[in-house]
């Protein structure tokens, strides 16, 4: 009788055995098909992750174990960290971190990390989800570009040229440093697209476009916003340059400009522009001001003779009364 008490035990135990590891085994499926990547992770290391887990990380399964995710990681590592240490102790953070994920295969993927605390005996646990939103801060950024650049050209628009003037103004303001603008028209616009034709024109401005992004592209300007404020004029924010960098910096631009071949479908041809710029050096000025006396130097330019760079005539009176 107890051999038979003894057996059924045994048959039991091992019925309960196989019940967990089936339980085991459809869990893992279970959160195999999640959309989300979900990793279970002690503060050594990891010890479970999903199949969303490991194609976001890039690595297989039996890699996985043991590795921390923070090694992962591109950026915010100290907000990824923070929010894991929150989990930890058994709270979490208001707001999910975005991050960028340095995959196996070497490519760069954005994602939103969600940590909470897991009931766990022993060792702390914490389950961390990984949304991956690639796609969806392309689309994002794609839309914010559409939103702040000139669809024709590829610069910067109006609007937007003149909400980072106003914030570079007054971060060179409140630093002391130098800010230069120029305001730069192409001469005869109006002849061109006569001549050769709306389509040559719109070459043209595209061709002056990338003439100016690959001057202010390197070295000195890097730091330059360059923008189409009107039909064929545009503007140059010239961050931490002096009146006469500026002005060299536009004489170089002229020249590139007034050297650069147009490649129209019905004629090749070159185009000039008059340039005018002001800057805020020693004087407590609005950025409408210094549009304003920008512009007055480009009539300046145009008026003696067009293709020439001329500055601020009120630039220059401050000067002359300064000294």
């Amino acid at each position: 009788m107890f051999l038979d008490e003894d057996h059924e035990a045994v048959s039991a135990a091992e019925r309960t055995k196989q019940t967990l590891i089936d339980t085991q085994a459809r869990m893992g499926m279970m959160l195999d098909l999640m959309p989300m990547g979900l990793l279970i992770h002690t503060q050594q290391g990891i010890i479970f992750g999903n199949q969303e887990a490991c194609h976001l990380l890039g690595i297989a399964k039996d890699q996985l174990v043991g590795r921390h995710f923070l090694d992962f990681l591109r950026s915010h590592v100290e907000e990824a960290e923070l929010q894991m240490e929150m989990a930890f102790s058994g709270s979490i953070g208001a707001v999910p971190t975005e991050a960028e994920l340095a995959t196996g295969d070497g490519t760069v993927r954005i994602i939103k990390l969600i940590a909470g605390s897991l009931p766990w005996d022993g060792n702390p646990v914490v389950q961390l989800l990984l949304q991956d939103i690639t796609d969806l801060k392309q689309i994002q950024n794609a839309l914010h570009r559409l939103t702040i650049t000139d669809e024709l050209t590829g610069a910067f628009n109006r609007r937007h040229c003149l909400s980072v003037a106003k914030s570079l103004l007054m971060n060179a303001c409140e630093h002391d440093l130098p800010f230069s603008l120029a305001l730069l028209d192409i001469d005869h616009f109006k002849r061109v697209n006569d001549t050769h034709g709306h389509a040559a024109g719109d070459t043209a401005l595209r061709s002056l476009a990338r003439t100016v992004e690959d001057l202010i592209s390197t070295g000195q300007l890097r730091e330059a916003i360059f923008a189409r404020v009107g039909g064929e004029e545009f503007a140059v924010l010239l961050p931490g340059l002096t009146h006469v960098e500026a002005v060299a910096a536009c004489e170089r631009l002229r020249r590139a400009v007034e050297t650069c071949p147009i490649l129209a479908s019905t004629a090749t041809f070159q185009i000039t522009v008059s340039i005018g710029v002001a800057d805020l050096e020693g004087r407590d000025v609005s950025i409408d001001n210094l549009l304003s006396e920008a512009d007055d130097a480009l009539y300046q330019a145009k008026a003696e003779g067009r293709n020439r760079v001329c500055s601020s005539s009120k630039r220059l009176q401050h000067l002359a009364s300064a000294s």
